[in-house]
């Protein structure tokens, strides 16, 4: 329903929408200040050692891999890098902390001032939005709570709570974009190509079903025109690029409602509940919270010197809208096409080394059966590209051999069937099966006019004006032919025979 008011809304009101955007680094060997590994699930509280758990004398040593991680990000997101930065202890208290404080950065964060470039909505109505990125700053995470009872496994009505301090200490960036979202729809684009960035970058895993890439968003509303901030409210658990979207229309539309009733929207903290499809009041904070921020006192500053920083600038790879346009530009495929590939990194290598294998000049060939069949068995097994049992060399053989005739686009759907079980290549498949296909016009022809002759009545109809019956004719040559005829020769040869 907030949906599809939304529209009506966003004409009176403005939204203002920031988005929090924490991002657990998942492709590092260990925590953050300790040796600890990282990995999602296993038994709790086994991937913890004195220094996660907060434990007196134990003193954190930062993770390199981490901070360059970071840097990384910052660098793939145009942010300027900062030449001196520190962690800092904030301070809170709270079962998923064992320490009571998180080492994380406060007033000099590794990365300022960058922005994302992001395309929203399609064909003629689509357009480019520049998202300003305020910062981006890593910390440790924090252990899991588990509520044992009550609603939805919230602590409110609660029989007891658990914790969990496996993911105590994962090293985590948090990214915090600039009031510049206008719409949900931004909003979730903005999410989605900041996740294609980050899994590129090789970085995370950025799951948002496991955890490891979790989105806030802090939202107000205010009347079309005018330059003030109205009062924001912050929207937690959404766990999905729906989930974003979803909620956000809806707190538009709540504020907006408020606000026409003459009510005022008041500053908290508000839960998402997917399936109830709403959002409902968790705290109230009127109140900025003290964290009492100060220096770490067991670490050192960071200072990067512009060699180190070019250093890992060197490290960056092909970013997803880069490699969309070379697509486009090179590679000639459709503006949507390139995007669907490019924003996947494994389905992308695929699709490269298949484009090596068979020439460029056959990539949309490529892309079309990378993006229809091959998908298609991706979603249907549930398989990652890598281990699906199709290899670029095999795709790009049985693409050669539509495109050389040797078999029909028909023909070809039943080889790729036959590879994903077999693991053949597409060629043995066709000589084992006898399905090479027929294109000498003398044979052709020699079927077309025996079907001819057999269907005079036929005939004289098309003759008559029901040309239609080219599609009957041509199907009855390829039975003649049993399916080994190219079709492009039968439908010539038949539509010339019938018009003689």
């Amino acid at each position: 329903m907030a949906k599809d008011r939304l529209a009506g809304v966003l004409e009176r009101y403005e939204a203002v929408i920031g988005l929090e955007i924490h991002t657990e680094l998942t492709s590092l060997n260990s925590k953050m200040f300790c040796g600890c590994p990282v990995a999602f699930g296993g038994e709790p509280n086994t991937r913890v050692c004195p220094v996660c758990l907060g434990m007196p004398g134990a003193l954190p040593v930062p993770n390199e891999a981490a901070v360059e991680a970071t840097v990384l990000a910052g660098l793939a997101l145009d942010c300027e890098i900062a030449r001196f930065s520190q962690f800092h202890r904030k301070n809170y208290f709270y079962p998923d902390m064992p320490k009571n404080y998180q080492i994380s950065q406060y007033d000099l964060p590794f990365c300022t001032n960058g922005r994302l470039d992001v395309e929203v909505g399609e064909g003629d109505a689509a357009y480019v939005t520049r998202i300003g990125i305020t910062r981006i700053h890593l910390e440790e995470d924090t252990g899991k709570m588990i509520h044992v009872g009550g609603a939805e496994g919230r602590i409110a009505g609660a029989d007891f709570s658990l914790v969990d301090f496996n993911r105590a200490g994962t090293p985590l960036i948090e990214l915090v974009t600039e009031p510049d979202i206008r719409t949900p729809e931004e909003a979730r684009r903005f999410a989605q190509t900041l996740r294609t960035i980050f899994l590129a970058l090789g970085i995370s895993d950025c799951s948002m079903e496991e955890g490891s890439m979790r989105v806030d968003a802090n939202v107000s509303i205010r009347p079309r025109g005018a330059s003030e901030f109205g009062t924001k409210a912050e929207v937690k658990n959404m766990n999905s690029f729906k989930a974003l979207h979803d909620a956000l229309a809806y707190e538009i539309v709540r504020q907006a409602d408020l606000l026409d009733s003459g009510g005022r929207v008041v500053q908290e903290t508000r839960h998402w509940d997917a399936g109830a499809k709403r959002t409902s009041a968790l705290r109230s904070k009127e109140e900025a919270h003290d964290y009492r921020y100060f220096p770490e006192p067991d670490m050192v500053p960071f200072e990067f010197t512009d060699e180190w920083i070019e250093s890992v600038r060197a490290k960056l790879p092909e970013l997803p809208a880069a490699r969309r346009d070379r697509y486009v530009s090179d590679l000639g495929l459709p503006k949507q096409d390139a995007r669907l590939i490019a924003d996947d990194v494994a389905l992308s290598r695929f699709f490269e080394a298949a484009v090596q294998a068979a020439g460029a000049s056959r990539a949309k060939p490529v892309a079309n059966w990378v993006l229809g069949e091959l998908s298609a068995h991706l979603n249907a097994t549930g398989a990652a590209v890598d281990e699906c049992g199709v290899s670029p060399a095999m795709l790009a053989e049985l693409v050669v051999l539509v495109d050389d005739g040797v078999i029909s686009g028909k023909q070809a759907k039943e080889v790729f069937a036959e590879m994903v079980v077999t693991g053949e290549m597409p060629g043995a498949i066709v000589e084992r099966k006898g399905m090479r296909q027929v294109s000498d016009e003398a044979a052709i022809e020699a079927a077309v006019r025996k079907v001819l002759d057999e269907n005079p009545a036929e005939v004289s109809s098309y003759r008559a004006g029901k040309t239609g019956l080219v599609g009957w004719f041509v199907g009855q040559v390829m039975r003649e032919m049993r399916g080994q005829a190219n079709p492009a020769v039968v439908n010539e040869v038949v539509r010339r025979l019938l018009e003689q």
